[in-house]
């Protein structure tokens, strides 16, 4: 199947569903209430992470003090004649104090594949055919006192079946505001230790919130197979904006230089910058739009003489409507890069690549869709990739899902010309359940 052919579906598909959203005329009175669900929706996104935080430390809390009454009446004896009241004042404290402890989370991704040749590692391990719980983490996250939030990720990930690789994929504190002031000037957060920096729209999204079984490659050639992780320190603050149905961010990071391919000989003590800014907007009832530009500088060699530059451009449209909106939605979206890398012989490399991609929820738990990948390789701009893909996603609850997936790779790399592979992809989650992405489906 061409290029041409398979952009001309997305676009197809994107043009009837946004004609048929866009012919329903609601009512004055569904209008208003609209109207009210998108700005709650819009102060939801503005301030996603404060309240997913505070819900689950209000769950906890119910969770502990409930334990604190069944344990109080299950040691009432026969002889015991006493009525039933609230718990002591001991109990009472050990459940608030419990209440503080992380809330943990375990997520597991196991996938199966089939594929028409051989697929091997950089060290030459076999990986075709296979099955593999290919990642599990355990995610700690707490509020630290009423200025700081802590987050702590433990992630085993595996490769080749059997073998793991353990470590902390983030560690971090997030200042919600100064010790020195009643609050944050503009949303100002700061955030210290190893984390996902904010560059387009999937640095920051775990392998268990992928729409897909596999990230794009060329998000992979230019930021990593697991993506961009590294140590650092990074800020984040909302902007100005005119009218009240968008809000406009900007972050930006300074972090260890060498995590990422354009800079990979970057020396320890060459630090890398990061900006972002991203602009979310109401278009109409159910309709919105995310923008984002981000920019990623630092140095090519230990010396620090050779400068690496990576640009990202990404855009995603979302249709969920308020009626019936647990039933239909639709996804279009996509992502650029742009890389211009000072060689070492002298002369400048300057790939680029892109990917996509679109999804429809058909009822509740079902959702289908399609991924067009293009990367030229980082250091031979002649030598192109094109991945075509398609999956079809099953949720029985937020807790579990199941996933069927197909991509066709056409490419100059003689390793991967003409691979296709076959996936099956099962995501559990276990113990407090962090809230998804809201643009990956739900």
């Amino acid at each position: 199947m061409t290029k041409a052919l398979w952009v001309g579906l997305g676009v197809l598909c994107f043009a009837v569903t946004t004609e048929s959203v866009w012919a329903q005329t609601p009512t004055t009175d569904e209008q208003r209430l609209e109207a009210l669900e998108r700005r709650i929706e819009r102060i939801e996104r503005r301030h996603e992470k404060e309240l997913q935080e505070l819900h689950g430390r209000i769950h906890t809390l119910e969770h502990e003090l409930q334990q604190g009454h069944t344990a109080s009446r299950g040691s009432t004896t026969d002889g015991d004649v006493r009525s039933e009241a609230p718990s002591s004042p001991a109990s009472s404290t050990s459940a608030i104090a419990n209440a503080l402890n992380p809330k943990i989370t375990v997520f597991g991704n196991f996938v199966a594949r089939t594929d028409s040749h051989s697929v091997q590692t950089e060290t030459g391990e076999s990986i075709d055919n296979r099955f593999n719980l290919r990642e599990v983490e355990v995610d700690f996250r707490s509020a630290i006192d009423p200025w700081a939030d802590g987050v702590l990720i433990v992630a085993l990930e595996s490769e080749v079946p059997g073998e793991y690789d353990v470590g902390v994929e983030e560690g971090y504190v997030t200042l919600k505001k100064l010790p020195l002031l009643d609050a944050a000037p503009m949303g100002l957060k700061l955030t210290a230790g190893r984390f996902r920096p904010e560059f387009g729209r999937l640095n920051q999204t775990h392998t268990h919130d992928l729409p897909w079984t596999t990230r794009p490659r060329s998000y992979q050639t230019f930021l990593g197979e697991e993506g961009f992780i590294e140590s650092g320190l990074a800020g984040a603050v909302f902007l100005p904006t005119p009218g009240d149905n968008n809000v406009l961010s900007a972050s930006g990071a300074v972090v260890n230089g060498g995590s990422v391919p354009v800079g990979e000989n970057n020396g320890g003590e060459n630090p890398a910058y990061l900006g972002h800014l991203e602009w979310f907007w109401d278009l109409a009832p159910g309709h919105d739009v995310e923008i984002g530009s981000s920019i990623y500088a630092g140095n090519f060699d230990e010396a620090g003489d050779l400068d690496s530059r990576l640009y990202g451009l990404d855009l995603t449209y979302k249709w969920k409507p308020y009626a019936r909106g647990e039933w239909r939605s639709f996804l279009a979206g996509g992502e650029a890069f742009f890389a211009d890398i000072n060689q070492p012989g002298g002369g400048d490399s300057t790939p680029m690549g892109y990917y996509l991609w679109t999804q429809y929820q058909l009822d509740r738990n079902v959702y289908i869709g399609a991924r067009y990948d293009f990367t030229e390789d980082l250091l031979d701009e002649s030598l192109n990739t094109d991945t075509y893909s398609a999956f079809f996603t099953y949720y029985t609850t937020e807790f579990l899902r199941l996933r069927l997936g197909y991509e066709h790779t056409e490419s100059d790399l003689p390793e991967m010309d003409g691979l296709d592979t076959g996936w099956l992809e099962l995501n559990f989650v276990f113990g407090s359940h962090p809230v998804e992405p809201y643009w990956v489906n739900r």
